[in-house]
């Protein structure tokens, strides 16, 4: 970016990534230029959608109504709150009278409190409540998976959580969405430290504190009103790990946070480094190159990022300004 009179500096030293000719290369990238499968898996793609919800949402009905008609177990990682999403799945199928009793869920990630203690899903603070209302509460009753097939984070038992799944062969697919820190849920740099990515992909879920720019990122959705409102935001959190995403059998990542309360910037710049940026422990989202899956990008998240150029001619207005008031 050629601004008049060059101002250089180095990214905040908290920052996962500090290439700063990298990080300007990729903000200038407009995503609808670089769809497709050009990643590391030859099976991973990227694409830019209207609207993502229905992307989202048909995946789901798709899959679910696949594992009841096949009678097929079907085990899947959720990111919650997707109340749109979650109430468009549920009257399809209450329309179609699919059943979900063949599926079993596993939430991307919880809020945990100070003291480590998971908020429960009665709990207006909780993540995975809102699938349990706005989707489970109003699946019909017959159509409903039993709910021990429905797998809370626990308050002692968060490591456990990896295990548990595992139990349960893992994850047929995992969808996830990355916040504004390049993390995936809960899954950031500071949470999960490693000197490789091979080590980064062996890790499993544990109890976490977030980067402050996610719990920002979180006080602007709709759960807290899309105030911004910080302090309202619980400051730890239960998570899946790396090694539960890349066990999947399928990724599918949604950016669209817009619909959901927020702005595009919170997930613009995010998917640009998951997607173009280094393959890094550091940069957690790139993981999703290295296995088979897709990420849907809305188009207000994908639209290319606009930096204001400064007037070619502006040395020479700033003097005649001077010049007449009396100032050089």
């Amino acid at each position: 970016m050629a601004f008049i009179n060059e101002f250089t500096f180095a990214p905040g030293e908290w920052l996962p990534l500090q290439d700063q000719e990298m990080l300007d290369r990729i903000a200038l990238l407009n995503l609808t230029e670089h769809q497709g499968k050009h990643f590391e898996n030859p099976e991973f793609e990227a694409r830019v959608v209207y609207d993502v919800h229905t992307y989202f949402a048909m995946d789901l009905f798709w899959r679910i109504r696949k594992s009841d008609m096949e009678n097929q177990k079907l085990v899947m990682i959720l990111p919650s709150p997707e109340n749109a999403v979650f109430i468009s799945l549920a009257e399809g199928l209450n329309r179609f009278s699919v059943s979900a009793r063949n599926v079993h869920v596993f939430f991307l990630y919880e809020y945990a409190n100070e003291k480590g203690e998971v908020a429960p899903w009665q709990s207006p603070y909780s993540r995975s409540g809102h699938f349990m209302r706005y989707f489970y509460q109003r699946l019909n009753p017959e159509l409903r998976m039993p709910l021990e097939q429905i797998h809370f984070f626990a308050t002692g038992q968060v490591e456990a959580y990896s295990d548990l799944l595992a139990a349960e062969g893992g994850a047929d697919v995992a969808y996830t969405a990355l916040s504004w820190s390049g993390g995936i849920g809960a899954i950031d740099p500071e949470s999960y430290p490693a000197a490789t990515m091979e080590e980064f992909l062996q890790m499993g879920s544990r109890l976490v504190i977030p980067m402050p720019e996610m719990l920002a990122h979180d006080s602007m959705r709709g759960m807290f009103g899309c105030s911004g409102d910080i302090g309202n935001v619980p400051p730890r959190a239960a998570t899946v790990g790396p090694k539960d995403l890349a066990a999947a059998r399928e990724r599918v990542d949604v950016e669209y946070l817009t619909a959901c309360g927020g702005t595009p910037a919170l997930q613009k710049f995010a998917v640009k480094a998951a997607l173009f940026g280094p393959l890094a422990p550091e940069n957690p989202g790139s993981m999703l190159r290295l296995f088979p899956g897709i990420c849907y990008i809305g188009e207000d998240v994908a639209k290319k990022a606009v930096y204001t150029q400064d007037d070619p001619d502006l040395i020479e207005t700033l003097k005649k300004i001077q010049q007449e008031e009396g100032c050089a």
